[in-house]
């Protein structure tokens, strides 16, 4: 019988130690929450037994309890990190599995998140950190934890637009001494953007492509005529040459000059068109035949590109908003909150993430800053609640234990030993 009890003794000794150890292992690991091991005597006697004189059975352990106490919060400078400074818990969704099926939320306390490529907000393990839908205020569409969430924080923001007009006014010289490098009027040779002898001037044309991103696109202009004894005009022909590929005009059968009379003013050519498949207009009103060097006094086009994500921010109460280029800001959802009416009910699942069970109960989801949820601070990290010096005590008061029961073992043995060696 005393064997049995010391040997109690030395397993819940070895379990203090564990747990106390993997206490110490984790000082440094965000969001821990450390845990305690709570012990029960062994007690058991029969009607027929004397209460005054029963005895013990030795030690079970009843609980590995958790300290959901609060943990030194550290600043970190990174936007994504988020901690809570009083109650609730982060709600995560796991990572996918092999199917492609996600598990249920669990609930964490370590807000070391950051960006996949996908744009979810995640921790090192993958799990996407849940948001509430929101309305353009900001306000959550929904309160339910089933409607949640993972939060996206996309990189851009708007469709892009094809380039498919495009506003250039000129001032084209009608001097020909300031006609660059053309070596006639009209050139001996055919149009070449190669061969500066065949054009006058030269500008780049600003145009998007259909993904929004920037062509490379210039506008060329040939001197085909200047005023002689039969015509006061001066006409100029125009080249559209768009990632080293010169595009024809869209009717192949109109003009594709620009005319202006003897007082300089435009008489044709203000509206031309280049492209078949995709067609790009240029309105060149406006434009003039000045006495002076080829300009361009205006250019602009119809194109756009998603706007780029300028600004994130988070507040207090978990609504995470942001800014795309210079416009307003965009709410993008509202962080999840969630606690339990026993904590200390909740599963323990590693990677300080815990799920629920019937003893925690459901989840009581709100907003941070709301009675029964703490603020989240972002751009800090709540760290281990592990006392370390408590830790190293507990530490040696279990090795102490251990060896009081072994040494109970010790005296047990040898009574056993004694009584063997009796002799009739």
């Amino acid at each position: 019988m005393s064997m049995t009890t010391a040997l109690s003794g030395l397993k819940a000794a070895q379990t203090e130690i564990s747990a106390t150890s993997h206490n110490i292992a984790n000082v440094g690991t965000v969001g821990f929450r450390s845990s305690r091991v709570e012990f029960a005597d062994v007690f058991s006697s029969s009607p027929f037994s004397n209460q005054r004189t029963a005895i013990g059975s030795g030690v079970q352990v009843q609980r590995v309890a958790q300290n959901f106490t609060q943990g030194n919060v550290v600043t970190t400078g990174n936007l994504l990190d988020l901690a809570i400074e009083g109650q609730g818990f982060f709600a995560l969704q796991p990572q996918a599995d092999k199917n492609g099926t996600g598990g249920g939320a669990v609930f964490s306390r370590a807000g070391a998140f950051t960006m996949d490529t996908k744009g979810h907000v995640v921790n090192g393990a993958n799990q996407s950190l849940m948001c509430w839908p929101v309305s353009t205020n900001g306000t959550p569409l929904t309160n339910e934890l089933s409607q949640a969430v993972p939060l996206t924080i996309p990189m851009e923001q708007g469709a892009a637009k094809r380039s498919s007009a495009v506003n250039l006014q000129l001032a084209l010289p009608s001097d020909n001494a300031m006609i660059g490098s053309q070596s006639a009027i009209p050139p001996a040779a055919a149009f070449n953007p190669a061969d500066p002898t065949t054009y006058a001037r030269r500008t780049v044309v600003p145009m998007f492509g259909a993904d929004g991103t920037p062509l490379e696109a210039e506008a060329y202009f040939v001197k085909t005529a200047s005023p002689d004894a039969t015509s006061t005009d001066t006409t100029y022909k125009m080249h559209l040459v768009v990632a080293g590929q010169e595009v024809a005009p869209t009717d192949p059968l109109a003009p594709d000059t620009i005319t202006f009379d003897g007082a300089g003013t435009m008489t044709a050519g203000s509206s031309l068109s280049f492209g078949t498949t995709a067609p790009v207009s240029f309105n060149l009103a406006g434009s003039t035949l000045s006495t002076g060097p080829f300009a361009v006094t205006q250019a602009s086009h119809n194109g756009a590109a998603p706007a780029r994500l300028t600004n994130l921010e988070l507040d207090g109460s978990g609504s995470v908003w942001a800014t795309y280029g210079t416009g307003e800001r965009v709410a993008l959802g509202q962080i999840v909150m969630a606690n339990f009416s026993n904590p200390q009910g909740l599963k323990v699942m590693g990677k300080s993430t815990f799920g629920i069970t019937s003893e925690s109960g459901a989840a009581q989801t709100g907003t941070a800053g709301t009675s029964g949820f703490g603020a989240l601070r972002s751009g800090a990290l709540e760290r281990s609640n592990v006392e370390l010096t408590e830790e190293l005590v507990n530490l040696i008061s279990a090795q102490r234990n251990y060896q009081a029961s072994a040494k109970a073992m010790e005296t047990s043995t040898s009574l056993m030993q004694t009584i063997m060696n009796i002799r009739g």
